[in-house]
Protein backbone atom coordinates (compact mmCIF):
# COMPACT_ATOMS: atom_id res chain seq x y z
CA UNK A 1 0.00 0.00 0.00
CA UNK A 2 3.31 2.04 -0.82
CA UNK A 3 0.56 4.22 -3.14
CA UNK A 4 -1.99 5.39 -0.25
CA UNK A 5 1.04 6.14 2.12
CA UNK A 6 2.97 8.30 0.29
CA UNK A 7 0.48 9.96 -2.54
CA UNK A 8 -3.57 10.25 -0.81
CA UNK A 9 -2.35 12.71 1.55
CA UNK A 10 -0.45 14.89 -0.80
CA UNK A 11 -2.88 15.09 -3.63
CA UNK A 12 -5.52 17.32 -3.23
CA UNK A 13 -7.98 14.15 -5.01
CA UNK A 14 -11.94 13.63 -4.18
CA UNK A 15 -12.11 11.16 -0.99
CA UNK A 16 -14.27 8.87 -2.59
CA UNK A 17 -11.83 7.89 -5.34
CA UNK A 18 -9.27 7.10 -2.63
CA UNK A 19 -11.83 5.07 -0.63
CA UNK A 20 -12.83 3.23 -3.73
CA UNK A 21 -8.86 2.65 -4.71
CA UNK A 22 -8.02 1.51 -1.32
CA UNK A 23 -11.19 -0.66 -0.76
CA UNK A 24 -10.52 -2.84 -3.75
CA UNK A 25 -6.71 -2.73 -3.33
CA UNK A 26 -7.44 -4.61 -0.11
CA UNK A 27 -10.19 -7.02 -1.29
CA UNK A 28 -8.01 -8.00 -4.07
CA UNK A 29 -4.69 -8.20 -2.16
CA UNK A 30 -6.60 -9.94 1.02
CA UNK A 31 -8.25 -12.43 -1.52
CA UNK A 32 -5.50 -13.65 -3.32
CA UNK A 33 -3.84 -14.25 -0.35
CA UNK A 34 -5.79 -15.71 1.27
CA UNK A 35 -6.35 -18.11 -1.52
CA UNK A 36 -2.36 -18.71 -1.59
CA UNK A 37 -2.61 -19.44 2.42
CA UNK A 38 -5.31 -21.99 2.10
CA UNK A 39 -3.74 -24.26 -0.94
CA UNK A 40 -0.17 -23.63 0.72
CA UNK A 41 -1.68 -25.48 3.89
CA UNK A 42 -3.77 -27.82 1.49
CA UNK A 43 0.05 -28.80 0.15
CA UNK A 44 1.40 -29.66 3.52
CA UNK A 45 -1.59 -31.95 4.61
CA UNK A 46 -1.63 -34.24 1.72
CA UNK A 47 1.82 -35.28 1.37
CA UNK A 48 0.79 -37.81 -1.61
CA UNK A 49 0.10 -34.96 -4.21
CA UNK A 50 2.36 -32.68 -2.91
CA UNK A 51 4.00 -32.38 -6.28
CA UNK A 52 0.95 -31.67 -7.98
CA UNK A 53 0.04 -29.02 -5.00
CA UNK A 54 2.91 -27.29 -5.43
CA UNK A 55 2.89 -26.70 -9.29
CA UNK A 56 -0.57 -25.03 -8.66
CA UNK A 57 0.57 -23.14 -6.11
CA UNK A 58 3.57 -21.90 -8.13
CA UNK A 59 1.56 -20.97 -11.07
CA UNK A 60 -1.55 -19.43 -8.88
CA UNK A 61 1.84 -17.56 -7.23
CA UNK A 62 2.58 -16.44 -11.00
CA UNK A 63 -0.57 -15.44 -12.10
CA UNK A 64 -0.81 -13.25 -8.48
CA UNK A 65 2.28 -11.28 -9.29
CA UNK A 66 1.06 -10.68 -12.85
CA UNK A 67 -2.23 -9.61 -11.65
CA UNK A 68 -0.90 -7.37 -8.82
CA UNK A 69 1.60 -5.79 -11.57
CA UNK A 70 -1.25 -5.48 -14.42
CA UNK A 71 -3.20 -3.95 -11.39
CA UNK A 72 -0.53 -1.08 -10.04
CA UNK A 73 -0.22 -0.31 -13.49
CA UNK A 74 -3.82 0.05 -14.16
CA UNK A 75 -4.40 2.21 -10.71
CA UNK A 76 -1.10 4.27 -11.07
CA UNK A 77 -1.98 5.32 -14.63
CA UNK A 78 -5.54 6.54 -13.58
CA UNK A 79 -3.84 8.75 -10.80
CA UNK A 80 -1.99 10.16 -12.73
CA UNK A 81 -3.90 12.70 -14.56
CA UNK A 82 -5.63 13.96 -11.50
CA UNK A 83 -2.27 15.24 -9.97
CA UNK A 84 -1.80 17.75 -13.16
CA UNK A 85 -3.05 20.69 -10.76
CA UNK A 86 -0.70 19.42 -8.04
CA UNK A 87 2.67 21.71 -6.91
CA UNK A 88 5.27 20.55 -9.03
CA UNK A 89 7.09 18.62 -6.15
CA UNK A 90 4.26 16.64 -5.37
CA UNK A 91 3.98 15.70 -8.96
CA UNK A 92 8.22 14.71 -9.36
CA UNK A 93 7.78 12.82 -6.14
CA UNK A 94 5.22 10.46 -8.17
CA UNK A 95 7.19 10.39 -10.98
CA UNK A 96 10.37 9.09 -8.60
CA UNK A 97 7.88 6.56 -7.18
CA UNK A 98 7.38 5.12 -10.55
CA UNK A 99 11.07 4.03 -11.54
CA UNK A 100 11.29 2.90 -8.33
CA UNK A 101 8.51 0.61 -8.69
CA UNK A 102 9.83 -0.41 -12.39
CA UNK A 103 7.63 -1.74 -14.57
CA UNK A 104 4.42 -1.24 -13.20
CA UNK A 105 5.03 2.41 -13.09
CA UNK A 106 5.62 2.85 -17.17
CA UNK A 107 1.69 3.14 -17.75
CA UNK A 108 1.85 6.00 -15.58
CA UNK A 109 4.97 7.40 -16.69
CA UNK A 110 3.88 7.54 -20.02
CA UNK A 111 0.64 10.03 -18.44
CA UNK A 112 3.57 12.47 -16.73
CA UNK A 113 5.26 13.14 -20.52
CA UNK A 114 2.41 15.40 -21.11
CA UNK A 115 2.51 17.02 -17.71
CA UNK A 116 2.04 20.99 -18.51
CA UNK A 117 5.99 20.95 -16.44
CA UNK A 118 8.57 20.23 -18.50
CA UNK A 119 10.80 19.32 -15.48
CA UNK A 120 8.21 17.27 -14.66
CA UNK A 121 7.93 16.17 -18.18
CA UNK A 122 11.87 15.14 -18.40
CA UNK A 123 12.24 13.80 -15.24
CA UNK A 124 9.26 11.51 -16.80
CA UNK A 125 11.59 10.53 -19.47
CA UNK A 126 14.55 10.14 -17.47
CA UNK A 127 12.01 7.66 -15.30
CA UNK A 128 11.23 5.53 -18.28
CA UNK A 129 15.53 5.53 -19.64
CA UNK A 130 15.88 3.73 -15.99
CA UNK A 131 13.07 1.36 -16.52
CA UNK A 132 13.44 0.53 -19.75
CA UNK A 133 17.42 0.18 -19.24
CA UNK A 134 17.12 -2.21 -15.98
CA UNK A 135 14.13 -4.20 -18.05
CA UNK A 136 16.49 -4.92 -21.14
CA UNK A 137 19.56 -5.85 -18.94
CA UNK A 138 17.31 -8.72 -17.10
CA UNK A 139 15.95 -9.72 -20.40
CA UNK A 140 12.43 -8.58 -19.97
CA UNK A 141 10.00 -7.24 -22.66
CA UNK A 142 10.87 -3.56 -22.47
CA UNK A 143 8.36 -2.18 -25.21
CA UNK A 144 6.49 -0.22 -23.08
CA UNK A 145 9.35 2.15 -21.43
CA UNK A 146 10.70 2.35 -25.21
CA UNK A 147 7.31 3.49 -26.66
CA UNK A 148 6.79 5.95 -23.94
CA UNK A 149 9.85 7.72 -24.57
CA UNK A 150 9.58 7.84 -28.30
CA UNK A 151 6.42 10.09 -27.49
CA UNK A 152 8.71 12.71 -25.81
CA UNK A 153 10.19 12.94 -29.28
CA UNK A 154 7.18 15.13 -29.90
CA UNK A 155 7.75 17.98 -26.92
CA UNK A 156 8.34 21.18 -27.80
CA UNK A 157 10.99 21.69 -24.79
CA UNK A 158 14.48 21.62 -26.46
CA UNK A 159 15.45 19.94 -22.75
CA UNK A 160 12.85 17.46 -22.97
CA UNK A 161 13.68 16.13 -26.55
CA UNK A 162 17.09 15.94 -25.68
CA UNK A 163 16.54 13.72 -22.78
CA UNK A 164 14.45 11.36 -24.83
CA UNK A 165 16.95 11.17 -27.99
CA UNK A 166 19.44 10.29 -24.68
CA UNK A 167 17.53 7.56 -23.13
CA UNK A 168 16.48 5.74 -26.55
CA UNK A 169 20.21 5.31 -26.79
CA UNK A 170 21.03 3.77 -23.78
CA UNK A 171 17.29 1.20 -23.79
CA UNK A 172 18.23 0.23 -27.67
CA UNK A 173 14.60 -1.13 -28.66
CA UNK A 174 14.85 -4.18 -31.05
CA UNK A 175 11.35 -5.24 -30.82
CA UNK A 176 9.11 -5.13 -33.88
CA UNK A 177 6.12 -3.80 -31.71
CA UNK A 178 8.90 -0.77 -30.19
CA UNK A 179 10.93 -0.07 -33.65
CA UNK A 180 7.43 0.39 -35.41
CA UNK A 181 6.82 3.28 -33.20
CA UNK A 182 10.75 4.17 -32.29
CA UNK A 183 12.11 4.63 -35.69
CA UNK A 184 9.70 6.69 -37.42
CA UNK A 185 9.43 8.24 -34.33
CA UNK A 186 13.55 9.51 -34.62
CA UNK A 187 13.09 9.42 -38.47
CA UNK A 188 10.49 12.50 -37.68
CA UNK A 189 12.79 14.32 -35.69
CA UNK A 190 16.16 13.95 -37.63
CA UNK A 191 15.52 17.68 -38.37
CA UNK A 192 15.21 18.94 -35.50
CA UNK A 193 16.80 20.69 -32.49
CA UNK A 194 20.72 21.49 -32.30
CA UNK A 195 23.54 20.24 -34.94
CA UNK A 196 24.59 18.39 -32.02
CA UNK A 197 21.30 16.64 -31.04
CA UNK A 198 20.45 15.58 -35.20
CA UNK A 199 23.88 13.82 -34.60
CA UNK A 200 22.49 11.86 -31.59
CA UNK A 201 19.44 11.32 -33.31
CA UNK A 202 21.63 9.66 -36.25
CA UNK A 203 23.88 7.99 -33.36
CA UNK A 204 20.26 5.88 -32.25
CA UNK A 205 18.87 5.30 -35.21
CA UNK A 206 22.85 4.06 -36.59
CA UNK A 207 23.03 1.87 -33.24
CA UNK A 208 19.14 0.10 -33.96
CA UNK A 209 20.43 -0.20 -37.42
CA UNK A 210 23.61 -2.40 -36.46
CA UNK A 211 21.56 -4.82 -33.53
CA UNK A 212 19.40 -5.37 -36.89
CA UNK A 213 22.25 -5.97 -39.34
CA UNK A 214 23.81 -8.40 -36.43
CA UNK A 215 19.88 -10.12 -36.33
CA UNK A 216 19.90 -10.32 -40.13
CA UNK A 217 17.36 -8.25 -40.40
CA UNK A 218 16.49 -5.67 -42.60
CA UNK A 219 18.24 -1.82 -42.74
CA UNK A 220 16.64 -0.43 -45.27
CA UNK A 221 14.48 2.04 -43.38
CA UNK A 222 17.31 3.06 -40.95
CA UNK A 223 19.84 3.48 -44.08
CA UNK A 224 17.66 6.09 -45.90
CA UNK A 225 17.37 8.00 -42.74
CA UNK A 226 20.86 8.06 -42.55
CA UNK A 227 21.68 8.75 -46.42
CA UNK A 228 19.08 11.60 -45.64
CA UNK A 229 21.13 12.69 -42.89
CA UNK A 230 23.93 13.48 -45.57
CA UNK A 231 21.71 16.48 -46.68
CA UNK A 232 22.22 18.20 -43.58
CA UNK A 233 23.54 21.79 -43.04
CA UNK A 234 26.32 20.83 -40.12
CA UNK A 235 29.50 18.96 -41.98
CA UNK A 236 29.72 16.98 -38.00
CA UNK A 237 26.18 15.47 -39.26
CA UNK A 238 26.77 14.64 -42.63
CA UNK A 239 30.42 13.06 -41.29
CA UNK A 240 28.73 11.00 -38.83
CA UNK A 241 25.77 9.13 -41.12
CA UNK A 242 28.15 8.59 -43.17
CA UNK A 243 30.24 6.85 -40.34
CA UNK A 244 26.51 5.10 -39.31
CA UNK A 245 26.41 3.59 -42.85
CA UNK A 246 29.59 1.86 -42.03
CA UNK A 247 28.47 0.54 -38.66
CA UNK A 248 25.51 -0.86 -40.17
CA UNK A 249 27.37 -2.75 -42.96
CA UNK A 250 24.92 -1.08 -45.75
CA UNK A 251 25.97 -2.59 -49.12
CA UNK A 252 23.18 -1.64 -51.12
CA UNK A 253 24.02 0.15 -54.59
CA UNK A 254 21.83 3.40 -53.11
CA UNK A 255 24.07 3.43 -50.67
CA UNK A 256 27.23 3.29 -52.53
CA UNK A 257 25.89 6.16 -54.57
CA UNK A 258 25.30 8.22 -52.26
CA UNK A 259 28.89 8.35 -50.89
CA UNK A 260 30.48 8.63 -53.93
CA UNK A 261 27.79 11.87 -54.04
CA UNK A 262 29.43 13.00 -50.41
CA UNK A 263 32.74 12.72 -52.21
CA UNK A 264 31.85 15.65 -53.94
CA UNK A 265 30.78 17.79 -50.38
CA UNK A 266 32.45 21.00 -49.91
CA UNK A 267 33.84 19.38 -46.57
CA UNK A 268 36.76 18.00 -46.27
CA UNK A 269 35.58 15.67 -43.87
CA UNK A 270 33.11 14.39 -45.25
CA UNK A 271 34.80 14.14 -48.38
CA UNK A 272 37.93 12.10 -46.28
CA UNK A 273 35.12 10.06 -44.14
CA UNK A 274 32.95 8.78 -47.93
CA UNK A 275 36.60 8.14 -49.28
CA UNK A 276 37.51 5.63 -45.88
CA UNK A 277 33.91 3.85 -45.73
CA UNK A 278 33.94 3.56 -49.70
CA UNK A 279 37.66 1.95 -49.44
CA UNK A 280 36.52 -0.13 -46.62
CA UNK A 281 32.87 -1.55 -48.28
CA UNK A 282 34.54 -1.46 -51.97
CA UNK A 283 37.37 -4.01 -50.67
CA UNK A 284 34.71 -6.57 -50.39
CA UNK A 285 31.95 -5.24 -53.15
CA UNK A 286 34.68 -4.58 -56.30
CA UNK A 287 32.10 -5.93 -58.82
CA UNK A 288 29.56 -3.85 -57.20
CA UNK A 289 31.24 -0.57 -56.57
CA UNK A 290 33.26 -0.06 -59.38
CA UNK A 291 31.23 0.34 -62.19
CA UNK A 292 29.40 3.09 -59.61
CA UNK A 293 33.42 4.60 -59.48
CA UNK A 294 33.61 4.37 -62.90
CA UNK A 295 30.54 6.82 -63.80
CA UNK A 296 31.83 9.14 -61.42
CA UNK A 297 35.30 9.22 -62.66
CA UNK A 298 33.66 10.13 -66.27
CA UNK A 299 30.88 12.32 -65.23
CA UNK A 300 32.16 14.58 -62.59
CA UNK A 301 33.13 17.64 -63.41
CA UNK A 302 34.73 18.48 -60.16
CA UNK A 303 38.42 17.23 -60.29
CA UNK A 304 38.56 16.80 -56.85
CA UNK A 305 35.64 14.70 -56.61
CA UNK A 306 37.64 12.75 -59.53
CA UNK A 307 40.86 12.66 -57.24
CA UNK A 308 38.86 10.94 -54.69
CA UNK A 309 37.46 8.85 -57.28
CA UNK A 310 40.90 7.37 -58.25
CA UNK A 311 42.17 6.81 -54.40
CA UNK A 312 39.31 4.59 -53.76
CA UNK A 313 39.84 2.26 -57.24
CA UNK A 314 43.34 2.18 -56.23
CA UNK A 315 42.83 1.14 -52.65
CA UNK A 316 40.17 -1.54 -54.31
CA UNK A 317 42.92 -2.53 -56.78
CA UNK A 318 45.55 -3.51 -54.18
CA UNK A 319 42.62 -6.15 -52.44
CA UNK A 320 42.08 -7.43 -55.61
CA UNK A 321 45.88 -8.12 -56.47
CA UNK A 322 46.06 -9.42 -52.66
CA UNK A 323 43.55 -11.90 -52.60
CA UNK A 324 44.91 -12.87 -56.02
CA UNK A 325 41.94 -11.87 -58.15
CA UNK A 326 42.52 -9.82 -61.50
CA UNK A 327 42.64 -6.08 -61.30
CA UNK A 328 41.57 -5.66 -65.23
CA UNK A 329 38.52 -3.55 -64.07
CA UNK A 330 39.99 -1.01 -61.94
CA UNK A 331 43.34 -0.71 -64.39
CA UNK A 332 41.38 0.33 -66.99
CA UNK A 333 39.59 3.40 -64.93
CA UNK A 334 42.54 4.29 -64.16
CA UNK A 335 44.31 4.53 -67.32
CA UNK A 336 42.10 6.75 -67.75
CA UNK A 337 42.48 9.19 -65.58
CA UNK A 338 45.93 9.15 -66.35
CA UNK A 339 45.15 11.11 -68.78
CA UNK A 340 42.79 13.46 -67.11
CA UNK A 341 42.97 17.04 -67.75
CA UNK A 342 43.84 17.37 -64.08
CA UNK A 343 47.57 17.61 -63.23
CA UNK A 344 46.23 16.10 -59.38
CA UNK A 345 44.14 13.28 -60.64
CA UNK A 346 46.90 12.27 -63.32
CA UNK A 347 49.58 11.86 -60.26
CA UNK A 348 47.06 10.01 -58.18
CA UNK A 349 46.46 7.80 -60.97
CA UNK A 350 50.39 7.11 -61.63
CA UNK A 351 50.22 6.31 -57.80
CA UNK A 352 47.58 4.23 -57.53
CA UNK A 353 48.79 1.71 -60.31
CA UNK A 354 52.56 1.77 -58.74
CA UNK A 355 50.42 0.83 -55.51
CA UNK A 356 48.88 -1.90 -57.24
CA UNK A 357 51.93 -3.40 -59.01
CA UNK A 358 49.77 -3.36 -62.09
CA UNK A 359 51.84 -5.44 -64.76
CA UNK A 360 49.43 -5.44 -67.33
CA UNK A 361 51.67 -4.06 -71.06
CA UNK A 362 48.95 -1.70 -71.25
CA UNK A 363 49.54 -0.43 -67.34
CA UNK A 364 53.38 -0.06 -68.37
CA UNK A 365 52.88 1.52 -71.83
CA UNK A 366 50.38 4.30 -70.02
CA UNK A 367 53.02 5.13 -67.43
CA UNK A 368 56.30 5.19 -70.02
CA UNK A 369 54.11 7.61 -71.59
CA UNK A 370 53.27 9.27 -68.80
CA UNK A 371 56.86 9.85 -68.84
CA UNK A 372 56.65 12.81 -71.29
CA UNK A 373 53.65 14.58 -69.36
CA UNK A 374 53.75 18.40 -69.12
CA UNK A 375 53.66 18.26 -65.37
CA UNK A 376 56.67 17.08 -63.14
CA UNK A 377 54.93 15.44 -60.88
CA UNK A 378 53.16 13.11 -63.03
CA UNK A 379 56.18 11.93 -64.64
CA UNK A 380 57.67 11.42 -61.18
CA UNK A 381 54.61 9.19 -59.87
CA UNK A 382 55.14 7.79 -63.16
CA UNK A 383 58.96 6.88 -62.60
CA UNK A 384 58.09 6.01 -59.48
CA UNK A 385 55.01 3.47 -60.57
CA UNK A 386 57.30 1.86 -63.14
CA UNK A 387 60.22 1.20 -60.66
CA UNK A 388 58.01 -0.68 -58.07
CA UNK A 389 56.13 -2.15 -60.91
CA UNK A 390 59.59 -4.06 -62.18
CA UNK A 391 60.50 -4.65 -58.39
CA UNK A 392 57.71 -6.60 -58.08
CA UNK A 393 58.44 -8.63 -61.51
Amino acid sequence: MLIQKRFIQKANIKRWFWGITIATALLLSFRISQILQFQEATAESQEEVLPQLTAELDALKVEHKRLQAKWQSQLLAQIAPTLTDEREAVKRQFVDFLEEIGSPGTAALAVMIHDPSKSVRRNAVEALGEIGEDERKAGQNYDAAAIGIAMALKDDSDGVFREAVAELGDVRPTSAESLAVVVPALIAVQTKGSSRTRDDVLDVLGQIGEDLAENGESTDTIRDALIAGLNDNSPKVRTNAIAELSDIRETSTKTFTALIHALSDDAKSVRARAEDVLIKLGRSHAVSITPLLVSALTNSPSATTRGHVVDVLGEIGEALVKRGESDEMVVKPLLVALRDANTDVRRNAADELGEMRAKSPDAVNALTQALADSSKNVRRAAQKAIRRIEAAK
